[in-house]
């Protein structure tokens, strides 16, 4: 299927209604990416999936991304849709394809969440999640003339100071084409982890088209990155690409399912 036909299809294609599906907007939304070497990868994601690659000076690197953002009126759809709360969120994850049917997918390294309900999924469902405090100063006025957040979290510290920059320089040269940039970095519906008992866990997400901005990084550390071997602090002080929008609806298909390796 042709690029931009696939990121249409996730469009059209809202998973089935299920009494755990989750709806919520996620607010303040940006994606901060970094390039990794292949071979630092590879120790971490299973041999099913091969690592998705993009081309810089005639090497085939990785990428990796941090994406942050404030869950706002987070609920189950069907059960007790009435319930809503919000908590900010990070999902460290990699880029990486499924083997047999040829999807682009992502690989969640771990999911840290500024909320008690992490129980949930830790337990319940065996997920990399941890739990996380936030302190968050945003200003937006028609763009983001400030973005900081602080996390707080056991090997997972992080800090993000970043700024909107007045035109979107969105860079998507060492792809195929724009279309290839937007499904790999933006549009990921299906996510892979491991599970606390080794096995391999998956879901599904849904959500629009996102509206690309993007900006530039003052000072930017994960720590999750650094103890998984992948980037050092100096590395992190100058991302790849730094993507961001003030909102976006999004559906979680539930519960994860546990898949063979």
């Amino acid at each position: 299927m042709e690029v931009f036909k696939e990121i249409d299809y996730r469009i059209e294609n809202k998973p089935k209604n299920k009494i755990l599906n989750v709806s919520t907007f996620l607010e303040h939304f940006s994606i901060i990416t970094y390039l990794v070497e292949i071979e630092k990868l590879r120790i971490h994601i299973p041999d099913k999936f091969e690592i998705f690659t993009i081309t810089k000076n005639s090497k085939k690197i990785g990428l990796v991304s941090a994406v942050t953002f404030i869950d706002k009126d987070f609920h189950f759809m069907n059960l007790f849709p009435f319930l809503k709360v919000s908590f900010p969120q990070t999902n460290y994850r990699a880029y990486i394809i499924d083997k047999q049917t040829g999807e682009n997918c992502a690989w969640f390294f771990g999911t840290g969440i500024g909320s008690k309900l992490v129980n949930i999924p830790r337990y319940l469902w065996k997920m990399p999640w941890f739990y996380s405090k936030y302190q968050t100063e945003f200003n937006f006025v028609n763009k983001y003339d400030v973005y900081k957040i602080k996390i707080e979290a056991k090997n997972s510290n992080a800090f993000i100071d970043i700024t909107e920059e007045s035109i979107p320089k969105f860079n998507y040269q060492d792809f195929k084409d724009i279309n290839e940039a937007e499904l790999i970095l933006t549009h990921p519906i299906t996510g892979y982890f491991f599970r606390s008992d080794k096995k391999i866990g998956r879901y599904k997400i849904w959500h629009p088209k996102m509206k690309i901005k993007t900006a530039k990084s003052n000072h930017v550390y994960f720590e999750k990155f650094e103890k998984l071997g992948l980037l050092n602090s100096e590395e992190m002080m100058n991302p790849y690409s730094i993507l961001i929008t003030e909102k976006i609806e999004f559906i979680i298909d539930l519960p994860p399912k546990s898949i063979s390796d």
